[in-house]
């Protein structure tokens, strides 16, 4: 999913650096999205929007001539946003994070009233939608009620930036504030190096405005259930990322001890746990944790080394985010490299957020593992089986599975050639966000 920052200020309490601030916030949304990035700023009614293609600081460092004002919004994602548009509601300029499950049925909708399009995609259809409206508000509820699917949503208007998240709460989004200025983000883990403070999330359905510094609620669509996606805590997010009150990287720990625990009780004990970076950096934390309190309370008497056999390339992608499945194993091959050190004879707990094909497993990660001499590979994965793609998001690949490809699960470890694998249940992810399963998305693990 990608990543929307908004910031509004108000000139005369306002201590800072617009710019730099609607640039790093922005910034640190780069693991969202690392395909395009995009700003949109507005000062006294002069909108300016620019987009590139590729990683947001290296193509914008140069390029932010002419861009002050006093509102902007900034995007990290796959497709070119902001849009910009001139409509009877006046200018606007808009960034999406989620998926229209109706996307095909909405355009052919607009193309049959005489409508043309120039990008066919989630956020012309929004946009569309929006103008439909008396005004800001009421194009929003326009849009909310004509669309299916998940989203949030910010759109910077002549009168200020509207940010909406959807009713079903399925994507975040979060308040920050500072002397003279208020943002909204899909995320806040870049909030204290940038002097703001969190504030609080966005309710589910809740629309606010900002606008001379000053965040206020201006509306609220209505829901029947509250759906939050539950992979957001286990992998999407920045792990300092704090969703619903609850940091990642404590969710992430608690699902590792989770797995931990269950080895245990069982009286597995390998030499080693090691993450798969960097995302299974914090379950493989947790993982060996639960070991050192279980020994410091004197109910086992080994515990596992902590290693990082593994070591992301830090200029490599991310593999998760392309839609291409040639362009995600391309990254997968190149980003892991092995440790110099020698592991022969060793048995290795690997642990990781999800497996989702399993082909990258297969054909890159163990046998990178092989070649550095370990003897046992046991993976621990903390998302329980993944059995549907996503349908409210779009990083999650169409592909098969490897759980609804290979239902049992010794066949799946001779398919990943490996000498142990387990999963969390569904319940471990409820128990360790520590919210009621039913307000939690668990819909990527159900058939």
């Amino acid at each position: 999913m990608p990543g929307l920052f908004a910031l509004s200020i108000d000139p005369t309490t306002y201590k800072a650096a617009f710019l730099e601030d609607l640039f790093f916030g922005t910034f640190y949304h780069q693991h969202l999205g690392e395909a395009y990035g995009g700003l949109s700023t507005s000062a006294n009614g002069r909108f300016q929007i620019r987009t590139h293609r590729g990683l947001f600081r290296v193509t914008f460092a140069g390029d932010l001539d002419g861009m002050a004002g006093t509102e902007g919004i900034g995007y990290c994602g796959s497709d070119r946003e902001p849009h910009f548009v001139e409509s009877r509601l006046g200018k606007l300029s808009a960034c999406f994070s989620g998926n229209l499950t109706n996307l095909q049925e909405l355009v052919a909708r607009f193309k049959g009233s005489g409508h043309s399009f120039t990008r066919g995609d989630d956020i012309e259809v929004i946009t569309k939608l929006l103008v439909q409206g008396g005004d800001a508000i009421g194009g929003i509820r326009t849009m909310a009620e004509q669309i299916r699917g998940a989203f949030s949503l910010i759109v910077l208007t002549e009168e200020g930036i509207y940010a909406v998240r959807c009713p079903t709460g399925q994507w975040p989004l979060v308040i920050g504030a500072k002397e003279g200025a208020a943002v909204v983000a899909s995320e806040c883990g870049g909030f204290r190096n940038l002097g703001f403070t969190r504030v609080r999330d966005l309710e589910p359905g809740e629309i606010v405005l900002l606008k001379n510094g000053q965040c206020e609620t201006r509306g609220r669509i209505p829901a029947s259930k509250i759906q939050t996606c539950s992979f957001y805590w286990i992998y999407t997010g920045f792990p300092n990322d704090v969703f619903e009150g609850v940091p990642a990287s404590l969710v992430r720990k608690r699902l590792g001890a989770a797995l931990a625990r269950r080895d245990i009780d069982r009286g597995f004990a390998p030499d080693i746990v090691i993450p798969v970076p960097d995302s299974g950096r914090f379950h493989a934390i947790g993982y060996h944790q639960e070991f050192c309190r279980q020994m410091m309370a004197g109910k086992i008497g080994r515990i596992p080394l902590y290693e990082e056999l593994l070591l992301k390339y830090p200029y490599a992608g991310r593999s998760f985010i392309p839609q291409d499945q040639k362009l995600r194993d391309r990254e997968a091959r190149i980003k892991l490299l092995v440790s110099g050190e020698d592991c022969a004879g060793r048995v290795v707990a690997v642990c990781d957020d999800s497996i989702v094909r399993g082909t990258q497993t297969q054909m890159e990660l163990v046998p990178k593992l092989r070649l550095a001499g370990v003897k046992e590979i046991h993976f621990r994965i903390s998302n329980p089986e993944l059995r549907s793609r996503c349908r409210w998001g779009k990083t999650t690949t169409k592909s098969e599975l490897l759980a609804t490809r290979i239902p049992a699960l010794e066949d799946r470890v001779k398919y990943l050639g490996v000498e142990g694998l387990e999963y969390n249940a569904i319940q471990d992810v409820a128990d360790a966000i520590g919210r009621p399963l039913e307000t939690l998305c668990v819909d990527c693990g159900l058939d």
